[in-house]
């Protein structure tokens, strides 16, 4: 009867754990900078797990230079100066400068006579050409897929904040701080993932790690899965009955 009972755990527990990956560190050293060279000096650390970046200027792209699709993304980031209040933000999906998904956050809102006007908050964008204006999410090679703006919405000077991203071919959720910022369905396309300034320095990216899910083994729902375990505990106590005889 304990075989018995062993094994019907055993299944159980695989089944419920059936799908999930484990957290990989993310090595920065294998990463590179995308974009125009001088607009930005990534500097990883030499254990790999943060980098820092120092340039003022236009955007300026780290990517990992694998993709990733079916993948939770956790770390920290902030800006460690009380200098300027422009973007920071990820990139992910990226394909290159004109296919990729951005997410950035500013820390105020800024009416620039040339760019227009820039929001405080986040925005989530999807770039598909070359026609983009960054500063002010126009142009016809992006769109604005979500927007969550507010006078209390920027990032805060010398904090460190944690983001959890989850990207998968159907869904996208985001969380900054413990607050569910975005959560959308759609389709959604492989490709790298990175980090984002504009018109921003000293930000650092530390301690990001991936978690890839298993999508070609079906995660049983928990109303499948309290089914299979009573199913499971029943035919034990009908073996225990048929032993008793």
């Amino acid at each position: 009867m304990k075989r018995i009972a062993g094994v019907l755990l055993a299944l159980v527990l695989t089944l419920g754990l059936a799908g999930t990956g484990h957290a990989t560190v993310i090595n920065l050293n294998s990463w590179s900078q995308a974009g125009v060279a001088a607009n930005g000096d990534w500097t990883v650390s030499s254990d790999g797990t943060s980098v820092y970046q120092s340039v003022n200027s236009d955007a300026t792209y780290f990517v990992s230079g694998i993709d990733y699709i079916d993948t939770l993304f956790q770390g920290s980031f902030g800006v460690e100066t009380t200098a300027d209040d422009d973007y920071i933000g990820f990139v992910f999906g990226w394909n290159g400068l004109n296919d990729y998904y951005l997410l950035d956050w500013k820390q105020t809102t800024q009416l620039s006579s040339s760019l227009g006007l820039a929001i405080e908050g986040f925005t989530l964008s999807k770039i598909s050409g070359s026609d983009v204006n960054l500063w002010s999410h126009t142009g016809s090679g992006i769109e604005v897929l979500a927007t969550a703006y507010g006078e209390d919405m920027g990032w805060l000077d010398n904090a460190l904040n944690t983001i959890v991203l989850d990207y998968s071919a159907n869904s996208l959720t985001v969380t900054v701080n413990g607050d569910l910022i975005f959560s959308l369905t759609g389709s959604f396309e492989a490709g790298e993932f990175g980090f984002y300034n504009f018109s921003q320095t000293a930000v650092r990216y530390k301690d990001f790690t991936a978690t890839t899910r298993n999508t070609a083994t079906p995660v049983p729902e928990p109303a499948t899965f309290a089914l299979l375990a009573a199913g499971l505990l029943g035919l034990a106590g009908c073996v225990r009955r048929r032993n008793r005889r």
